[in-house]
Parts: structure tokens; sequence; C-alpha cells
């Protein structure tokens, strides 16, 4: 599902339906250990389920974090996550104002509606203070994978208000903690120690709840990532 003007993805915000879930008390004690330590849990997602930020909502609440960081370019996303986080709206016009090729349009599952009525719902309870962005846009020419996650690493830390318990999400791929071919754990050493918490959980509801869609891939996205389920972003069609 995709939503081609900023009416149409405001009303799939307004719409986004929260699962209720129930967490592992097992895997959120580790959790909650890994966040007392570091002051940081790094939470690795497929992007793409539409039931992410509602797993997402579920930790916060548990955990009583008060910071979100996303794998999201800063370029095109910091300023109005900024605006977001100073007066609780979103600038839905400012984004579509992005060219086509913009992330905000890839369909990768990184960027969807529910994750902005995440952030509205964790900002009207009181329990969202910062929003980091914590991606950056493809250089020319690529570079090897092993210098973006330094760079996704080194910006979250530097943008990170260290007072505030922070819940930071990217790829599965980037927060592996084992082997010598992930992402996150190597970082150049910019990465604060923690622990390998696997958050498990189950809908209430199992019964009547979703299932996880698989994310299609949209040829249109210059980007290398994946396409979602869920309502995304697509700009404009231009004038001929």
């Amino acid at each position: 599902m995709s939503a081609a003007s900023p009416e149409a993805f405001a009303a799939a915000v307004d719409t986004y339906r929260f699962g209720e879930l129930d967490l592992e008390p097992g895997d959120l004690e580790l959790a909650a250990a890994t966040l007392a330590e570091s002051g940081l849990l790094l939470v690795g997602e497929p992007h793409g389920l539409r039931e992410t930020p509602g797993a997402l909502h579920a930790l916060a609440v548990a955990l009583g974090t008060r910071a979100l960081a996303f794998e999201w370019s800063h370029e095109e996303m910091e300023a109005p996550l900024q605006a977001f986080v100073r007066n609780g709206t979103f600038e839905l016009e400012r984004l579509w104002a992005l060219p086509p090729s913009a992330e905000l349009f890839c369909g990768d599952g990184r960027i969807t509606a529910g994750h902005f009525a995440l952030l509205r719902r964790l900002r009207e309870e009181g329990r969202l203070e910062q929003v980091i962005a914590f991606d950056r846009l493809d250089p020319e020419p690529v570079p090897e994978w092993q210098v973006r996650d330094r760079e996704l690493a080194e910006r979250l830390l530097r943008e990170w208000d260290r007072r505030l318990p922070l819940i930071a999400v990217a790829g599965a791929f980037h927060a592996r903690l084992d082997g010598d071919d992930g992402g996150g754990a190597r970082s150049g050493g910019t990465r604060p120690a923690a622990g390998d918490a696997r958050v498990r959980g189950r809908p209430r509801d199992a019964a009547g709840a979703d299932r996880p869609r698989a994310a299609r891939r949209d040829p249109g996205c210059r980007s290398r990532r994946l396409a979602v389920g869920g309502c995304r972003a697509t700009p404009r069609p231009r004038r001929a």
C-alpha cells in the first residue's frame, strides 16, 4: 500500500493500528540490563514488517526510554524530525517537496506511516525527547559497507543526548554482534558495549492479528534497500 499525497499519508498515520504485544519476560529483562549498562538498545529489524512500530512502542513503554534513532538519512529527514520534536506536527508538504529519488519514497520499509504514528504516540505520552536520523545518502562512488556502518555508529553516538535512554533501530545486518561479516558491532570501536538482547513478542489476540507481510522490490528506488509492506509514501506524478 502506498500514499501518493501528503493528505493520504496523513490519513494512513491517523488510522495506523498498534497491536497489543506481550514481550517475553526473560528477553525483556536482558534488554533492560543492556539499556542499564550502556544507555542504548540497538534493535535489528527486517525492514518492511507492519508490526515493527507496535513492537517498538511496547519496548519504549516497558523500558522507559526517552529517545529514538532511525536508519534514515539525516540530509533529508533530520530537519523535519527536529521540527516534530519541537512542535508535534509533521511537515508533510515539505517532505513531498523532496525529489522522487528521496529515501522517503524508496519503499524499503524504513520509513512508513507506522513509524510516524509511533513518533506521534510517544510524544503525546511524554516518552519522546529526542529523535535521531543517523544514516546518510550514498556518496559516489558507493564505499564498502564497513565504511557506512562506521559512519552510522559515529553519527548516532555524536548526536545522542546521553541523559536519555535510547532505542536505535537499524536493519538486522547492522545490529549483528556475531562473526566477522556482520555490521553494527564492527564500527571502529565507537559503539558502546552491549549484550545481545533478543526480544521476542506475541500478539495478545493472535487469532485476529495480521501476519507479517513480506516486502516487494521497488524498481524506482535508487538505493540498496528493500521495499515494504504497510503504507509508504510515493512522490506526486510529475506534470508533462
